[in-house]
């Protein structure tokens, strides 16, 4: 067995790698442990349909209040979630948040 493996790659020519190199080419790679909040100050985030649920609103209306920053959320790509603790201090001390009819 020769120790170096020849890779041909069209229209470039031919890598050449050592058995090791290429050995380890072939190993998967660790992906990196993600940073990680203390599980003490880790915040539950939830979807627009359990806030709605549990504050007896319409999901479109706590969209329409994410959009207008009545209310904090965070968007992770086409996802809002929203932290429940902060949007009930939001509403809170918002003074023309009305919930309800009135």
């Amino acid at each position: 067995m020769s120790d170096r493996v020849l890779i041909p790659l069209p229209g470039v020519g031919t890598l050449e790698l050592t058995r090791e190199a290429y050995e380890a080419a072939l190993r998967p790679i660790a992906a990196p442990e993600p940073d990680r909040a203390p599980v003490g100050d880790a915040t539950e985030l939830v979807t627009a349909k359990t806030l709605a649920a549990a504050l007896s609103l319409p999901i479109s209306c706590l969209y329409e209040y994410a959009k207008s920053n009545r209310i904090p959320c965070v968007r992770v790509g086409k996802h809002v979630r929203f932290d429940q603790q902060q949007v009930l201090a939001a509403l809170r001390t918002t003074g023309d948040v009305t919930v309800g009819h009135s």
